[in-house]
């Protein structure tokens, strides 16, 4: 139960997190797309950590593999017209999680 409230607590996090820095998108429906695209994605990309690790050299891949999903995903919903600010939306919202990640696991590692 508690591994449960766990995993949503930080995807609730995570997608208040990234909706935050990339609502200058200015897209319509654009908590929606930020929940749907984590929704899917998210849950993957704890389960490839889960068998490929934690180190930088595994993350850091995986993370490219999740914006490039995110963004086709987001582009499929608003078309590929606006191409790069969706690709830059999905760089912004995983670079923010990422750094976030980062801050969080530090307290344990000192």
């Amino acid at each position: 139960m508690v591994a449960l409230l766990y995993v949503l607590v930080w995807e609730w996090i995570n997608i208040a997190l990234e909706y935050t820095a990339t609502a200058w998108t200015g897209l319509p429906r654009w908590w929606l797309a930020v929940v749907g695209v984590n929704l899917v994605t998210h849950p993957v990309f704890v389960s490839m950590l889960g068998v490929i690790g934690r180190s930088y050299s595994s993350v850091v891949p995986c993370e490219i593999c999740i914006v490039v999903v995110e963004a086709v995903l987001l582009m499929m919903v608003y078309g590929f017209k606006r191409w790069r600010r969706i690709l830059a939306a999905s760089v912004v919202m995983n670079a923010a999680s990422y750094v976030t990640g980062l801050f969080v696991q530090l307290p344990n590692s000192l």
